[in-house]
């Protein structure tokens, strides 16, 4: 199954195509009236118009009191996934905020609605994806006249800010613990991405999108058998995937990887739980897994990590015990010196140190989480990770608090107590988005902590003020 991501085309004509049809050009643009009038429609921009070198974070603000929010990291700056409404901005390196109109007229001239509503972000270091649900967009057909099509997906190219659009949506159950609410990966160039969207049985499914000769994506199945729970990608672009087997339950999960070039799976044997990782970027051990091996689910951790390095284009299965008397531990987390399991036992929450430049701890250094009475669960779990820090929602004596943690040094950063959190991501880089509502006012609140930050930020429940000092515009 082969698709193509089109690009909106032609020096006057503004479109874009979804999968399974390539760009075609066409004449003019707009349809007739019947009297020889040419009527004008929204069409998906060519360019969005930005250097996306210097931005630093999109938002997007505005909306309505039905909209449910969800959001979504994004890596390689502080990519904020979709608030409410359909309102996008973006935060520059300069400090300038700066709105983002995807959707123009078919003459060229400014669009004052139909904007799309963005779900969700998902930043990889050659394309930003922008989730917009069941958006519809109008293309021009060869006749000139106006055709509606669905755009659950806008790709952005970052390099030159090229516009595509495309009918697959970015959609996933399930989760790989960090990575529980990011089904986008990409190998570390950006040449090749992964994305979990759902077959016609609602049935997860994943697509491989790689630019084509003329700059363009295409999208591809990479085998429609294939219905992961999660997956992870290396550097190289291999990806390691969890599968429910035949008999469709998670007791019979199977993992194998599937070479990036296309080669046979390689099956991945024994037991596993829900949590596996692939090695940093850079150094010896960019194309290693990592997987807590043994079952259970990692409460108790059995003490496996299993190993499958590549080497000669071959991966080798390895199992690591490590000794960790009485503690339950769980996932891999990359922190400042290492990756780490989060770990509850006798002597209360701790931080394992088991990955150390991608050598196996067998007796792991171990650090506790100081001033917690007791965890908060936030959509399941009481912890997030990304960007090199791990944030742990719990009470204390006083407020609730986010514990931030790097492996090194804990910092506490407080939520207001008349806060109830809803819904809680860490970003790619090192940030966290939360939702939330405010008993005092009964309204929906947004919040992030900032990369580095130490004090939550409070968006408006309106969501057209990022601080007090700086304020949107909406675009309407």
């Amino acid at each position: 199954m082969s698709s193509s991501i089109a690009r909106r085309h032609n020096h006057i004509c503004s479109f874009a195509s979804v999968l399974l049809a390539m760009l075609a050009a066409f004449g003019g643009c707009g349809s007739s009236d019947g009297n020889g009038q040419t009527q004008k429609y929204p069409v998906l921009r060519k360019n969005i118009g930005l250097d996306l070198a210097q931005v630093a974070s999109f938002a997007v603000v505005g909306g309505g009191q039905g909209a449910q929010p969800f959001w979504s990291g994004g890596g390689y700056g502080t990519i904020l996934a979709a608030l409410e409404g359909p309102g996008l901005v973006a935060l520059m390196l300069s400090g300038d905020i700066s709105p983002v109109a995807l959707v123009e007229m078919s003459d060229g001239s400014a669009n004052t609605g139909n904007q799309p509503s963005i779900n969700a972000i998902y930043s990889t270091p050659q394309w930003v994806l922008m989730s917009t649900g069941g958006w519809q967009l109008t293309q021009p057909q060869a006749d000139g006249q106006p055709k509606s099509v669905q755009c659950p997906t806008i790709a952005v190219h970052r390099p030159d800010g090229a516009m595509y659009c495309a009918s697959i949506a970015i959609h996933s159950t399930g989760g790989n613990g960090e990575d529980l609410e990011y089904p986008v990966h990409a190998n570390s160039s950006g040449s090749v991405v992964f994305l979990m969207s759902s077959d016609s049985l609602n049935r997860n499914i994943v697509y491989k999108l790689v630019a084509g000769p003329d700059g363009e994506p295409t999208a591809n199945v990479v085998d429609p058998k294939l219905h992961p729970n999660w997956f992870v990608v290396n550097a190289s672009g291999d990806m390691l995937v969890q599968s429910n087997s035949s008999s469709g339950t998670q007791d019979g999960a199977v993992m194998e990887i599937r070479p990036v070039d296309g080669s046979e799976p390689v099956t991945v044997t024994g037991a596993h739980n829900a949590y596996a990782i692939a090695g940093t970027p850079t150094g010896t051990e960019a194309d290693t897994f990592y997987a807590v091996s043994g079952g259970g689910g990692g409460w108790p951790f059995d003490g496996t990590i299993r190993v499958l390095k590549k080497t000669g284009g071959v991966f080798q299965e390895t199992d690591v015990k490590i000794s960790m008397p009485d503690m339950n531990c769980s996932g891999l987390f990359q922190l400042a010196d290492g990756h780490y399991m989060f770990c509850g036992g006798q002597n209360g929450l701790t931080l394992a140190r088991a990955l150390v430049d991608g050598q196996v701890q067998t007796s792991p250094s171990v650090v506790a989480f100081t001033g917690i009475s007791s965890p908060d669960v936030v959509g399941g779990l009481p912890f997030r990770a990304g960007g090199g820090v791990f944030y742990l929602f719990a009470k204390g004596t006083a407020s609730p608090f986010f514990a931030r943690h790097n492996g090194l040094i804990q910092q506490d950063i407080a939520l207001d107590p008349a806060i109830d959190l809803l819904s809680m991501t860490a970003t790619k880089a090192g940030g966290l988005d939360m939702v939330g509502v405010d008993n005092t006012t009964n309204t929906k609140v947004r919040a992030t902590i900032p990369p580095g930050a130490t004090e939550v930020t409070i968006l408006s429940a309106e969501g057209v003020s990022l601080a007090e000092a700086v304020v949107f515009t909406r675009i309407n």
